[in-house]
Order: structure tokens, then sequence, then C-alpha cells
């Protein structure tokens, strides 16, 4: 990059072809320009290239076609992991209540406690890695 932002390289590589994507200039479907002509553009190795448009893969902003090109993908086509509908639903469901409870409102002590089960319940099933508190 010819300039530096205090973030990496690939980051920076990343951003920008993310405010690309997003706001039209690569339309969807289309092909983003070759690692070479990147690294041509923004002055970096092969491997910021790589580590950007990997970065972009993983927020489902890209699509690469093994021989061909990496394809914009917006709106972003990112999978839904199994946990997340329980742990969202159980979120919405509390948030009704604690809504209640700020505006006065009587709360049925029954609706309540199925409510915290479920987002405890759905608390189990999240990833061990989501479950652990990372150290510092």
């Amino acid at each position: 990059m010819t300039e530096f932002r205090g973030k990496p390289a690939y980051r920076q590589l990343a951003e920008t072809l993310r405010r690309r994507i997003e706001s039209g200039e690569i339309p969807n479907g289309a092909a983003l320009p070759s690692a070479a002509e990147l690294m041509s553009e923004f002055g970096v190795s092969s491997t910021v290239v790589k580590n950007g448009i990997s970065l972009l893969r993983g927020d489902g902003l890209v699509v690469g076609h093994q021989g061909k090109a990496v394809f914009a993908q917006y709106p972003p086509d990112v999978p839904v992991p199994p946990w997340a509908t329980p742990v969202i639903d159980a979120a919405r469901d509390l948030a009704d209540l604690v809504q209640k409870i700020t505006e006065g409102g009587p709360v049925e002590f029954g609706k309540a406690q199925r409510a915290l089960e479920a987002w405890r319940a759905a608390g189990e099933q999240l990833p061990e890695s989501l479950r652990t508190p990372a150290e510092s």
C-alpha cells in the first residue's frame, strides 16, 4: 500500500475492495481485478492480495472459481450456523420481557421462566470457543 494507515496492508486492501463491492462499483457477480492487477494498483505482494481476498471470502463478499476468477457477491452469502437461530429467538424473547419490565407492564412469571430457560439452553448449543471467555 502506498500509505500506512495503522492497519496491515491486506486489511486495507480488503476494506477498499469491500467498499467497492458494497457501493456497486464492483457489481454483484462481476469479477474482481486479477491478482496481478491488484498487486500493481496497490503496490503490494501476492501474499497481501491473497490474504485480503481471504478476508472477503470469510465475510461472504466474494466467491472464487478455480481457474477462472474471484467474483463479487453482494449482499454477502453467509451461511447461518445451526446454533444461531435459537440464540437469536431466545434473545428476542428476553428483550421483549425486559421491554415490558421497563415500561412497567405485567410480566407473566411462567413466560419469563421459559424465556430464561430457552436462553440458557441456546447458550449450551454454542461452540466451545464462544462459551469460554477469552483470556487477556
